[in-house]
């Protein structure tokens, strides 16, 4: 299914499991070879895009289907008359995680582990037929599915969230206006709650489900002193390769002094905390993870050796059943809730993304004249440093080479060069020696400094919010390390700085400081031009000194 999100892709995964077969949602946004990656592994039959979309190029065997001839088949309800509903052990969807060799891996998820999902997730958060379901999760993320199915399964209504707009400037549209559901990703989330001022929340929000990292107090503390009881917030945890979610807490008072944690099964699910050799540890004590019951899937399509590694043998289920190793270190805490405690191998979280490096660092290998590399987490992003195999490696174009390739969230936001890589006395990678990313000579050596007052209060507020030393009129938001967390506090920071409220999307489409600047003037006149000459001359007389901030002719 390579759609937007929208009407047409939920229609296509009802209408794949009509037809006996299982989907695998596919990003019109990702790069084109990632694209034709994924549909030649998987195996798939058949694409349904639209002619909006560019297909890349793919296998022959591969037909390609397009939505808007669906209204030459026949008048709605027409259909194959051989249909035969999907099992409990068809699959129901195969959907793409971060590999660490260097390649994604499928997992494919049966109906029988989507269905029990569906039905505790209709029960445990409420959801009927009243309430309105915000939609906004890219089709690539199984968390999509929290969002569609119990939704339909309830007769609620799914409110979609347009391609590619922002989720502070869809809240601001009226058919947001009633949402009582939504389902973000934590990092996210804790940016707007950084920014209180950014997000306009629906009045009716009842419901708000986190995940994909650990929640912190702070942010919940700050949330209950605007929101209290009145919004239900729900804290998840669980892999894709478990089905969407495993475990959940209902954050409340005490969870604003301590850190948060992850919660306790949900059902249908087993969760033990084992030590090296599989075996339980007493609660308290640090271990993995080890996930079992209903939702675990058939693991990785195609990789039979990376499957049998993370899934084994479950001694406590029935006959054949396995549990899935997490490889994510937790303890159980005295009142029988899970604590998240960190990764036991290298896969890091990047603003809620699970990344193992090794993708990235294998697209930085594959491009010539790049001897060496390595990739870490920096606060909300990735870093590369890279050793060339000779002189004259340009790190901009390698980072655009690795963009190519990899989806945004899997590209470094810079790319260091070093003459070799820092070394521990024993020969493992010293990563506390690598120097920091601010030190960027490939943007040094383009600077050019702000030229007007509005180039200078973009600049100043780009160098706060990135936290860097020195930013120019034609230095890219998102080459400096930008991303749409912190965009998000950018707009605040313009909102309480020259009062003047400017499209989150804004950022996205002006990217460079001098066109950013010149936006927020565009702005700012088109609110200075609608005034009334009272409103004109009041604003005059109070002598603010907001438009001499901003440099623009009054």
């Amino acid at each position: 299914v390579l759609l937007p999100r929208g009407p047409h892709a939920v229609v296509a995964m009802l209408a794949a499991w009509r037809a006996g077969a299982a989907y695998l949602p596919l990003d019109p946004d990702y790069p084109p070879a990632r694209i034709a990656y994924m549909a030649a592994d998987s195996g798939a039959g058949t694409v349904l895009t639209s002619r909006d979309t560019t297909p890349p190029e793919l296998p022959g065997s591969v037909r390609t289907l397009y939505v808007e001839d669906a209204a030459d088949t026949g008048p709605a309800g027409e259909g194959p008359t051989d249909r035969t509903a999907p099992l409990p052990d068809d699959p129901a969807y195969l959907v793409y995680t971060s590999g660490s060799t260097g390649r994604p891996k499928g997992v494919l998820v049966p109906h029988r582990a989507l269905a029990e999902r569906v039905r505790w997730m209709r029960e445990w958060y409420g959801i009927t037929a009243e309430d309105r379901v915000l939609h906004c999760a890219s089709l690539s993320f199984d968390t999509c599915a929290e969002e569609l199915f119990p939704a339909l399964a309830a007769g609620a209504a799914l409110v979609v969230a347009d391609p590619g707009a922002t989720l502070p400037d869809q809240l601001t549209e009226d058919f947001t206006a009633d949402v009582t559901v939504m389902d973000l990703p934590t990092p996210y989330w804790q940016h707007l709650v950084g920014d209180p001022d950014v997000v306009a929340w629906p009045d009716g929000l009842r419901l708000l489900i986190l995940g994909a990292d650990q929640v912190q107090a702070a942010a919940v503390r700050a949330w209950r002193e605007r929101f209290g009881d009145r919004v239900r917030l729900v804290n998840s945890y669980g892999p894709t390769e478990t089905t969407v979610i495993a475990t959940t807490a209902g954050l409340g008072d005490a969870d604003t002094r301590a850190r948060p944690p992850i919660g306790t099964p949900i059902g249908g699910v087993t969760a033990t905390v084992c030590d090296e050799h599989g075996g339980p540890v007493p609660p308290g004590t640090p271990g993995e993870l080890l996930l079992g019951g209903t939702g675990v899937t058939y693991g990785y399509t195609g990789r039979p050796g990376a499957t049998a590694r993370a899934f084994v043998p479950d001694p406590y289920g029935p006959p054949g059943s396995r549990r899935y190793r997490t490889g994510d270190l937790v303890r159980r805490r005295a009142d029988g809730a899970l604590e998240f405690l960190g990764r036991l191998d290298g896969q890091l979280k990047v603003r809620g993304y699970r990344v193992e490096p090794g993708e990235t660092e294998s697209a930085l290998l594959a491009q010539p004249g790049i001897a060496e590399a390595v990739v870490v987490a920096h606060r909300d992003t990735l870093v590369a440093y890279v050793v060339p195999a000779a002189t004259g490696l340009d790190p901009v174009a390698a980072r655009s080479a690795v963009g190519a390739l990899l989806p945004a969230h899997l590209v470094p936001a810079a790319v260091l060069v070093l003459d070799r890589l820092p070394l521990t006395p024993n020969g493992k990678l010293d990563r506390a020696a690598l120097p920091a990313p601010e030190q960027r000579p490939e943007l040094r050596a383009s600077y050019l400094a702000p030229r007007t007052e509005a180039e200078e209060l973009v600049a100043d507020i780009w160098r706060e919010v990135l936290d860097v030393e020195r930013v120019g009129a034609l230095d890219d938001f998102f080459d400096l390390g930008g991303h749409s967390l912190l965009a998000t506090r950018v707009i605040a920071r313009v909102r309480a700085t020259a009062e003047l409220t400017v499209p989150l999307r804004t950022l996205f489409t002006h990217r460079t400081v001098a066109a950013f600047a010149e936006a927020v003037e565009a702005a700012l006149t088109a609110e200075i031009d609608a005034l009334s000459e009272e409103e004109a001359a009041a604003l005059l007389a109070s002598d603010s000194g907001t438009l001499e901030g901003t440099g623009t002719p009054s």
